[in-house]
């Protein structure tokens, strides 16, 4: 078999695909090859059946191309125009800015811009868009509701967007905005962060009591999911942030000196944190019941481990984390249930969540040992952090200072 050119000028870009036998010639199949919109040659097979049809398919191409190649002109210069005049708008840079990142969430993160930014702000010149303009999208945001899948197509009621998410959207803008800033298409950022969304500089979360505490130790939920209960135990009696929790392997547990290897975080380094003889206990009985080694995660993803065929898989499947989206997902409706009934998502200094368990343990520190202490429980490296973090102010009304 081979593949040979057409030699006929007017079949330029199309071939053969023919068998090549003493006793049959006939051609299998056509190609059509051609430039791309990159200007890259491309040949693939068509489904045509002669020679004319190749030609045609061909010739439709060639069409379409021009077609997309005309566009592109036309938007270039007008965006050149629109530059030249100060007239970009939002959505002018976005679709300079989008195509120039390489990062695995970028597809996620322009599908969320034209969903939730470009129809509020799109058509609106760069160079015109103010912080209160910002605060406005931010506040529409925290009222959007958070429609997926079979919701948004039946248009079904849903709860607003989560706190995070919007935090993130305009996180992403302000990115859009610094790049503009250093390709020259406007002169500042309006995108304030920390005056646009009410953003702790700690985790979010109140303090637990020690009724809280056992109440939530002893939730149905978690007796019938150990693995929840072992990770909240995690995160409370090392005081590390739960996405360092999720990456805790057996070789970081030392048994014999009481401590769990944490990886670093933020500006941080990483460290030893001391842990007491329930949760060594509790690893210890976990590791035991699934065979887990040197390398092993702690928390491996163990639905993808069940579902694994070999056991090399399934080994496979130990030496990795699971997401930690799955458990904030679990612990989100836990703490919903038991402990955030008619509280807003937005007021944070009120909810419980995950972060609670590192918040209300360094506050129990610091009540037991003081301010020295906490901060190196939480691994801080300045103490204003540790004073903003914990929860002190409780403290003040039950001091009497004898005046």
């Amino acid at each position: 078999m081979g593949l040979r050119k057409i030699r006929a000028k007017k079949y330029n870009g199309i071939y053969e695909y023919f068998k090549d036998s003493d006793n049959d010639k006939r051609t299998i199949a056509y190609y059509i090859a051609y430039r791309d919109i990159d200007n890259k040659v491309k040949k693939y097979r068509c489904d045509a059946t002669s020679k004319e049809e190749a030609l045609k398919i061909l010739n439709d191409k060639r069409t379409e191309l021009a077609r997309d190649r005309a566009e592109i002109e036309k938007d270039d210069s007008l965006l050149a125009r629109k530059l030249m005049n100060n007239n970009l708008t939002l959505e002018d840079v976005a679709k300079i800015y989008f195509p120039t990142k390489t990062a695995k969430t970028t597809k996620m993160i322009e599908s969320t811009f034209y969903r939730h930014v470009n129809p509020k702000l799109g058509k609106i010149k760069i160079s015109k868009i103010k912080t209160s303009d910002i605060k406005k999208l931010s506040e529409e945001l925290k009222k959007t509701p958070a429609l997926r899948g079979a919701q948004q197509k039946a248009k079904l009621d849903a709860d607003p967007l989560n706190p995070r998410t919007v935090k993130k959207i305009i996180s992403n803008l302000r990115a859009l905005f610094n790049w503009a800033i250093k390709n020259g298409y406007v002169d500042k950022n309006p995108v304030i962060v920390g005056e646009i969304i009410k953003t702790d500089k700690n985790e979010a979360g109140r303090v637990l009591s020690d009724e809280e505490l056992e109440k939530l130790w002893n939730l149905d939920e978690l007796q019938v999911k150990p693995r929840l209960l072992l990770f909240l135990k995690a995160c409370y009696h090392t005081g590390a942030r739960p996405s360092a929790v999720m990456t805790i392997q057996v070789k970081h547990i030392n048994f014999k000196n009481k401590t769990v290897h944490i990886r670093a975080m933020k500006q941080g380094k990483p460290y030893d944190a001391k842990v007491g003889d329930e949760l060594l206990t509790m690893f210890k009985e976990w590791i035991g019941k699934h065979d887990l080694v040197h390398d092993n995660f702690i928390f491996f993803p163990i639905q993808l481990y069940k579902k694994a065929t070999t056991e090399k898989e399934k080994q496979k499947m130990k030496n990795r984390y699971t997401r930690y989206q799955g458990y904030a997902e679990h612990f989100r409706n836990i703490f919903d249930k038991h402990f955030n009934q008619n509280i807003s998502p937005y007021d944070s200094a009120y909810r419980v969540t995950v972060y609670t368990m590192r918040r209300t343990a360094a506050t129990k520190v610091y009540k037991k040992f003081g301010i020295v202490h906490a901060k190196k429980f939480l691994n801080h490296t300045e103490i204003d952090t540790t004073m903003k973090y914990l929860n002190i102010d409780d403290d003040m009304e039950v001091i009497d200072y004898g005046l």
